[in-house]
């Protein structure tokens, strides 16, 4: 177990170190980091979407049980956050948005499938994709939008401000993407292989892209472990998933289904998250190191929560 996490962890570690040589070496200044932000959001990550839907079998896709299992066990805790940053700690709307996603989204699909593959097997794939929709339909929409509601100072006042930039962030294509991907699966129209293999061939870039920005942004914004980071580290790694393990206790679900629901979301915080701070330039320094930390983290809590649903969860 050790070993699977260690050969997941350390080639992210390298890359972010990588980002981190190059930005301590003066090789990537702030105005690269900008472009490289912006390759990831606007080219990279809209293929990598669509892609991914457009794997996911159909008959899955029309099984209500497990997407509800992540609908509440992800969306739900999602919107106590959000809210509880906004109306609560009175933080503005882009660091309530981008502090909810570093609490509450993990990375699933560059985490999730080379650990949990190497516990459960192939089938741990289904509820990967499955539990992958809720980011993808809901997390990263309600993310692109609040975040341009929040920047556009010139869309006017009010309700027709919102509306305007709401538009606006339903234009973009990492959001609307993913939507012709599940149509023409449900739809069960044929798509051509290579259609499949072009959109993942610009696609994978954008992990490794991403993770390296990550390090030119620890590099260059000079940050540290502070108290904040540790508050997120710990939520993330281990309240999340324990919220995850009540729901599953208490709806009644056995097997490898829910063991892989607690590990899936007690996954480290998603890259894409800092990708989004630094376009906003809200939060670089601690999504960058909260990305970093939670990554490291996983070395305790990933056996801990192994421990505990082998424990709690019947098979």
């Amino acid at each position: 177990m050790l070993n699977t996490i260690a050969t997941t962890l350390i080639p992210v570690a390298f890359v972010m170190f990588l980002g981190y040589w190059a930005g301590y070496r003066k090789y990537f200044g702030v105005t690269d980091r900008a472009q490289l932000t912006k390759l990831v959001l606007t080219w990279l990550l809209p293929p990598l979407l669509i892609a991914g839907m457009l794997k996911t079998p159909r008959a899955d896709l029309m099984d209500y049980r497990i997407p509800l299992l992540f609908v509440v066990g992800l969306l739900g805790p999602y919107l106590v956050v959000l809210i509880g940053c906004r109306y609560v700690l009175k933080w503005d709307l882009s660091k309530s948005t981008l502090r909810t996603d570093l609490l509450v989204f993990p990375d699933m699909v560059f985490m999730g499938v080379p650990i949990l593959g190497q516990l459960f097997g192939p089938s741990s794939l289904y509820p990967i994709l499955i539990a992958n929709l809720v980011p993808v339909l809901f997390i990263l929409p309600i993310t692109v939008v609040l975040l341009k509601v929040d920047s556009d100072k010139r869309a006017g006042s009010g309700a027709q401000a919102a509306v305007k930039t709401i538009l606006k962030g339903l234009g973009e294509p990492r959001v609307w993407l993913p939507f012709i991907g599940i149509a023409l699966v449900l739809l069960d129209v044929p798509v051509p292989g290579f259609v499949t293999s072009s959109l993942d061939l610009i696609g994978a870039g954008t992990t490794g892209i991403a993770l390296f920005v990550s390090g030119l942004i620890i590099a260059q914004e000079k940050v540290k472990l502070t108290l904040p980071v540790a508050v997120d580290t710990l939520v993330k790694n281990l309240l999340c998933p324990a919220v995850m393990l009540a729901i599953v206790l208490a709806l009644g679900i056995k097997g490898v289904i829910a063991k892989e629901a607690v590990l899936l979301v007690g996954l480290p915080s998603a890259v894409i998250v800092t990708m989004f701070a630094e376009e906003r330039r809200v939060l670089e320094a601690e999504s960058a190191t909260t990305i970093l930390a939670t990554r490291v983290f996983t070395f305790v809590s990933i056996p801990i929560l192994i421990a505990a649903t082998n424990f709690l969860i019947a098979a």
